[in-house]
């Protein structure tokens, strides 16, 4: 990361040492304010350009990518707080995953042109093949005589993937993450074998079909590797998030996943790894088994790995501090790509 604080983060650390708080109200609760920071384009415009600049230039250096996983409000929804805004996020993030990318609001929409275009930010979301199976699983029992739910599996995979896929273009993403963790075929039946191959065959079918017409999108993938058959697809994808990572409790359960995904066919230069931040509603979440946060450990860990990527979702709730936003998950950059700084 040394280029992006040559040419900009020095910088930035001038405009942001004006940039105190301004107002938070009486905080009481996460969800009740919103927090006014004394941003550094409004501190000093010039020195922020250059700024803006050096992140663009960073983006081309060799760096390990951080993507962030993010609540986005639906199209009917109103933008309540800044940290519903892409805008807010810290510049270094590579890439955003939405996970509502079927209905965008106009704020969204500005704020993804406007990250784009100045950070060079981009833009994704997942097609997940087991939410799809799910979706099909809970019409099906929730179908009665009076509102029959009668569409094969199969179908259903089509026409929701098909449709999800045109999410892409239409509102403007850089490209998808497919999401399959499939499952190790060694214990199945002759007949749930045949059953799970065209299953797998008809989704990354369609994801491959996808990836041949528009070239020009990235892909990404999400899930187990090591479980999809023909691995054409999964060559292709930019960066391979491993999914059982996402359970980790330990550096152990990360090395764990990297190396359980490193089978033969499975690009091995291109692995991403992916944990949580903290929820209010469960303590237990976003935390290592030594109490460490799982934010950190990740960071720490994966930046004395052989990882292309690191994940992290649920970091809306990193956003509320008052002194800067996001204070954990910009940490978690700095130690993934050290500044000379």
């Amino acid at each position: 990361m040394n280029n992006i604080y040559k040419y900009g983060f020095a910088l930035l650390a001038a405009c942001v040492s004006a940039g105190a708080l301004t107002s938070c109200g009486d905080w009481t609760e996460q969800e009740s304010i919103d927090l006014v920071y004394n941003t550094p384009d409004k501190a000093n415009p010039a020195q922020y350009a250059k700024y803006l600049e050096g992140i663009r230039q960073y983006r081309q250096t060799d760096h390990k990518l951080t993507y962030v996983w993010f609540n986005n409000p639906a199209g009917d929804q109103v933008t309540n707080t800044r940290a519903e805004r892409v805008m807010a996020l810290p510049d270094s993030v590579d890439f955003v995953v939405f996970n509502n990318p079927a209905s965008l609001t106009e704020t969204t929409i500005s704020d993804m042109k406007e990250a784009r275009e100045k950070k060079g930010m981009k833009f994704s979301y997942v097609i997940d093949f087991d939410a799809i199976k799910l979706a099909y699983l809970n019409h099906v029992a929730t179908s009665t005589e009076e509102n029959p739910f009668d569409v094969d599996f199969l179908d259903f995979v089509t026409d929701t993937a098909s449709t999800t896929l045109a999410y892409a273009k239409k509102n403007g993403f850089d490209g998808i993450m497919i999401g399959y963790n499939g499952k190790n075929t060694s214990h199945l039946t002759a007949a749930e074998l045949t059953e799970y191959k065209k299953q797998e065959l008809v989704f990354i079918g369609i994801m491959s079909d996808w990836h041949a017409r528009n070239p020009e999108m990235l892909i990404d993938f999400i899930g187990k590797p090591q479980n999809v058959a023909n691995k054409d697809l999964v060559n292709d994808c930019h960066v391979l998030f491993l999914s059982e990572s996402q359970s980790a409790n330990s550096t152990y359960g990360f090395g764990m996943a990297v190396a359980m995904a490193s089978v033969e066919g499975v690009p091995t230069d291109r692995f991403g790894v992916v944990t949580t931040y903290l929820d209010p509603s469960d303590e237990k979440i976003g935390h290592m088994v030594d109490g460490s946060l799982c934010v950190t450990s990740l960071a720490n860990w994966a930046s004395g790995e052989n990882v292309k990527a690191a994940g992290f979702t649920n970091t809306v709730y990193d956003y509320y501090n008052v002194a800067k936003p996001y204070p954990v998950l910009r940490e978690a950059i700095q130690i993934l790509n050290p500044s000379n700084l």
